[in-house]
């Protein structure tokens, strides 16, 4: 789908303990979710068990492996006080989480790691929720995974000259590509 014929959209990004403005008709989430683009460092080991021990990794195996061999393998890096994932490639990636917020605790419950490969196309390379949040977990009913793209193709809207959104996992799959 071309991107640059749909409207550009306002993008709000939530500072680690502030509020996402979310969707509207979407409630419950807004208190619940929030998207930031680090973690900080005492989450290491839930990071770590959401991205490489993830129990539903196994029905995306190939996209995984394809993945990484085009880009490389995805790695936690620390600065000392935050988290963010790479990849060990080439390539610049960015990465999306999802955390739950229960008050001031947090814990990260999602991430989406995208690179931009081209100068029109942004590629999901990783695409991970944790298993409450998966299809018919407890929590599906927030649509983590779906949230979670349509944040980055806001980021595309607003990205100069991207035109397309794709999913690595998914190229082996009638929906290829997606915007």
């Amino acid at each position: 789908m071309n991107l640059d014929s749909r409207p550009k959209a306002q993008v709000r990004w939530p500072g680690l303990f502030g509020e996402w403005g979310g969707d509207p008709g979407v409630t419950g989430i807004t208190r619940q979710i929030a998207f930031v683009s680090n973690l900080p460092a005492e989450h290491h080991h839930q990071l770590e068990a959401l991205l490489f021990f993830n129990g539903r990794q196994h029905r995306v195996r190939h996209g995984i492996v394809t993945a990484i061999d085009r880009y490389g393998p995805p790695e936690i890096v620390s600065d000392g006080s935050a988290l963010r994932v790479r990849v060990a490639g080439p390539s610049e990636a960015q990465c999306l989480f999802a955390v739950e917020r229960d008050g001031k605790a947090m814990r990260p419950v999602g991430l989406i790691l995208y690179v931009r490969d081209s100068f029109e196309r942004i590629t999901v390379l990783h695409l991970v929720v944790a298993e409450a949040y998966a299809v018919g977990g407890p929590r599906s009913k927030y649509n983590l995974l779906l949230r979670l793209v349509q944040a980055v193709k806001r980021v595309a809207r607003c990205t100069s000259g991207i035109r397309h959104v794709e999913l690595v996992y998914s190229q082996n799959r009638p929906r290829a590509a997606f915007a």
